[in-house]
């Protein structure tokens, strides 16, 4: 899969990778507004709650998928970093 991409190669693709705005990461900081506000909870309807559970669990099965590949990447030396803990 990953057999001739180096460590700045993929920081280079890592990096292109446009962030996630999750409708579940947006409900929970409605929700913080509106108990911060005396509220309970936030006018959502069901389906969005829905679709949005749904849009999370799809998330969370890809980033499973994702590590499950990565974790058969060959570990990569850095000789010029310097790791002050790792004799601890």
């Amino acid at each position: 899969m990953f057999t001739s991409l180096d460590v700045q190669g993929l920081v280079n693709c890592l990096s292109q990778v446009p962030p996630v705005e999750l409708q579940a990461v947006t409900l929970l900081r409605e929700l913080r507004c509106t108990s911060a506000t005396g509220g309970w909870f936030p006018a959502v309807q069901p389906d969005c709650v829905v679709e949005a559970t749904r849009q999370l669990i799809d998330y969370i099965k890809s980033c499973a998928t994702l590590l499950d590949k990565l974790k058969y990447l060959a570990p990569i030396t850095l000789p010029m970093l310097e790791i002050p803990e790792w004799p601890l």
